[in-house]
């Protein structure tokens, strides 16, 4: 999981791309790296985790073309919060299944 981030916050490779439109790029990979996380690292036991990240995702991608024309400054805490987001939530699913018995 730790890729996500680095890929969450590399920028568009298309050289011909305006920046409205690798920010819309960034937003939607953030929406699939928390919707991927909410799928696969959340079992039944973190019911509430799961709900919360779906919520936000939802808030993000209704927001997202507000999101993509913010300012630079706005831009970037943006992302700067959702890496870590979901640095927390890795840390904290890693701290978990050092205490799941398989």
């Amino acid at each position: 999981m730790s890729d996500i981030v680095a890929d969450l916050l590399r920028l568009s490779e298309d050289p011909n791309a305006d920046p409205r439109s690798r920010r819309r790029q960034t937003m939607d990979r953030l929406v699939q790296a928390l919707l991927a996380m909410a799928n696969t690292e959340f079992g039944p036991e973190d019911a509430q985790s799961r709900s919360a990240i779906i919520h936000m995702t939802t808030i993000i991608r209704d927001m997202t073309g507000r999101i993509a024309d913010a300012d630079d400054a706005t831009f970037s805490g943006i992302v700067r919060e959702a890496a870590m987001l979901i640095r927390s939530l890795q840390r904290r699913q890693a701290e978990a299944a050092r205490f799941t018995v398989h």
